[in-house]
């Protein structure tokens, strides 16, 4: 009988030691690592963004560009409204634009005329001029 019963314990001590499972060493280590990575892969990813929204607002400009030099074309003239957002309701009615652009970081876009009225440049109030007028 006492046989069985130190079986018991043995089984009982066994079963609690091999139990598995993480130390707290184990954990801060690990998240010293997850932090240390983070903190060099955010400002990428940020800077990322950032050149995202300038590339598309690179592409608006050259799509309003685009759109003026068709409107020219076909009228022999620039739009004569007197505010930015008429000239892209002219464009957009004329069928020039599909849609309005918008400036991805709430940008407002700018569409000088020459004083001769025989060219035309956008730009952007965040981002400034960009790509090839």
């Amino acid at each position: 009988m006492k046989r069985a019963m130190s079986g018991v314990h043995g089984n009982a001590r066994h079963q609690v030691g091999s139990q598995s499972g993480f130390t707290l060493v184990e954990m801060v280590v690990a998240l010293f690592i997850v932090g240390v990575v983070t903190a060099i892969t955010l400002p990428n990813l940020q800077a990322a963004g950032v050149n995202a929204a300038k590339a598309a607002c690179e592409g608006n400009q050259r799509m309003i560009r685009a759109a003026l030099s068709e409107y020219y074309l076909d009228n022999h003239h620039f739009p004569q409204e007197t505010t930015l957002a008429l000239d892209l309701a002219d464009l957009k009615a004329g069928g020039y634009l599909s849609t309005t652009p918008v400036c991805p970081s709430g940008g407002n876009y700018i569409i000088t005329i020459s004083p001769d009225g025989t060219s035309a440049t956008v730009s952007c109030s965040v981002h400034g001029e960009l790509g090839d007028q």
